[in-house]
């Protein structure tokens, strides 16, 4: 039972990915907006709560809600993720082992750990729960324009990546990535908000482009530009920023082929959750619960 269980979320989650990916711009920028909540999971786990319940904001096993004062509403559907089935490499051969007597070895070939597979778990969003409020954590104060609160944000962003950030007139472009001489152009005269998403977009590139190290830098423009916004604009989600009305005129440019698409969506949230992390913010944002 089981078995069939796990086939049918594996079915649906590859069909799912298809009509997501390849549908219309509003339902990419959906998916887009919920993985600002879920950076920190898998591709295939994140499209999976999607697809079940596109309004989850944070979940949890019915355990971990009961650890925290809270229970699940009767009634309520689980949802259903894949979590991975580990167990003990075997032991090395005596060969082997004499090899490396040293106890510290050892020790960590004893408890080294594998994946032998996949399991379905059962997850509940806050929204179908009760009970003890969650405590609410601070998270930055979303501005718009030139205040002097976004020009701080500004200058946290670019002390926490690691390239130089230059500000100059970038013609007609909000901003560039130099693959050369690895650094980051922002025009000088664009908002301070605007300054913010570029500079992420233009980070996102450095990760994912660069000549040395980036893993996609032979893919093409479309699907670069396509990689860098939806990166931007999960980022800037995260922070309670709406760049919707920047961040989508490339989406048509991803490619339909299923298993390309799930390696781009696969990095554009590793890279996101790296940027994010990198940013400082804990997750804390993502800890407040909205009525």
């Amino acid at each position: 039972m089981k078995n069939n269980t796990l086939d049918d979320i594996t079915k649906k989650l590859e069909k799912g990915i298809k009509d997501v990916m390849t549908g219309s711009g509003s339902q990419y920028k959906e998916w887009l907006k919920f993985i600002s909540s879920f950076h920190t999971y898998s591709f295939n786990n994140a499209m999976l709560i999607f697809l079940q319940n596109p309004n989850a904001t944070l979940v949890k096993g019915y355990k971990d809600w009961r650890k925290l004062g809270r229970y699940v509403k009767k009634g309520e559907k689980a949802i259903k993720i894949l979590a991975p089935i580990i167990s003990n490499k075997k032991e090395k051969s005596k060969e082997e082992k004499t090899e490396k007597q040293e106890k510290k070895k050892a020790e960590e070939e004893k408890n080294e750990l594998e994946i032998k597979g996949f399991r379905y778990v059962n997850v509940f969003d806050v929204s179908q729960t009760d009970g003890k409020p969650l405590p609410r954590s601070i998270s930055p104060q979303m501005l718009e324009g030139d205040s002097e609160e976004l020009k701080q944000l500004l200058t946290d962003w670019i002390s926490a990546i690691d390239i130089p950030v230059v500000f100059e007139d970038t013609g007609s472009a909000n901003g560039y990535y130099h693959l050369v001489e690895n650094y980051i152009a922002i025009h000088k005269d664009r908002s301070t908000m605007q300054q913010l998403k570029t500079l992420v977009h233009e980070y996102a590139h450095h990760l994912l482009h660069r000549k040395n190290g980036g893993e996609f830098n032979t893919v093409t423009t479309d699907i670069k530009e396509s990689q860098a916004e939806s990166v931007a604009f999960i980022v800037m989600a995260h922070y309670n920023f709406d760049t919707s009305k920047y961040s989508f005129p490339y989406v048509a440019g991803w490619s339909g082929d299923i298993d390309i698409i799930k390696k781009i969506g696969t990095d554009i949230i590793k890279c996101s959750h790296t940027i994010i992390e990198k940013l400082g913010t804990k997750e804390q944002s993502k800890e407040v619960v909205t009525a």
